[in-house]
């Protein structure tokens, strides 16, 4: 269910106000809101990447894994996909520059690993170690340019490294970005009311709205030249980063 944008709005202008020491603009809330969700659908994906590389094998309900992924499909507008890579005339598998993409991964059945080499001169050196004839197959990969790459299957059984086909292998992808956030309003009395018609909420997933706040917090703190709200904000965000490290 994604944020209601009044609800981080008033929390927001309550918090900044306290005591009468600042007033958000409703423009200068929505760039700022735009901003703070968008920071955090970004680290999202680079959470997901220090996730992968610290614990690969990882993979139980609950873990961090699936937390994060839980989030970014639970963004509006958002999906995280998995497809094969087209081949280009010299036989390297591209990747859409379109795409934000994730994982490299082998298709069932296949239950190599797929990792990176650095020196495509080092896959044919592989064949000769130990570790690599001990008795299983693994797939490995050689970067040839931004968003391509060539593939290889080791087999220790007969000793033999085979290009790798497009059918073997998928990669994960995510569509969509969260957009503009808008409050929206009309003047009554003097004052802006909330014009819930002509606004937009946040794309985030509601847990995210105690991070938003504090985020927005900061952002008004600098805008505002008021330390205390940048705090605020900070202090916020702190308590926020503790809960959810219980």
């Amino acid at each position: 269910m994604p944020i209601n944008v009044d609800s981080v709005y008033q929390t927001v202008q309550a918090l900044a106000n306290k005591e009468q020491r600042g007033y958000l603009t409703p423009q200068e809330f929505n760039l700022f809101a735009t901003n703070a969700q968008k920071d955090i659908f970004e680290q999202y994906l680079y959470d997901l990447d220090a996730v992968r590389l610290t614990a690969p094998e990882k993979r139980e309900l609950g873990d961090s894994l699936h937390h994060i992924l839980f989030k970014i499909q639970n963004t509006e507008g958002v999906d995280i996909k998995k497809t094969s890579p087209l081949v280009d005339s010299n036989g390297d598998f591209q990747i859409s520059k379109k795409h934000f993409t994730g994982k490299l991964m082998t298709r069932p059945p296949l239950m190599g690993k797929l990792i990176k080499i650095e020196d495509e001169g080092e896959v044919f050196d592989m064949m000769a170690s130990r570790w690599h004839n001990s008795g299983f197959g693994e797939m490995v990969y050689v970067e040839t340019g931004y968003n391509s790459f060539r593939a290889y299957n080791l087999d220790p059984v007969t000793k033999t490294i085979t290009p790798a086909l497009g059918k073997d292998i998928m990669y994960e992808y995510i569509t969509g970005y969260p957009g503009l956030v808008y409050w929206s309003y009309v003047i009554v009395n003097e004052k802006p009311v909330y014009n819930p018609n002509a606004s937009q909420d946040f794309a985030l997933h509601e847990s995210e709205q105690p991070d938003l706040i504090a985020k927005i917090l900061k952002l008004a703190g600098i805008s505002m030249e008021d330390q205390e709200v940048y705090q605020a904000g900070q202090a916020e965000e702190a308590l926020n980063t503790q809960q959810q490290n219980k």
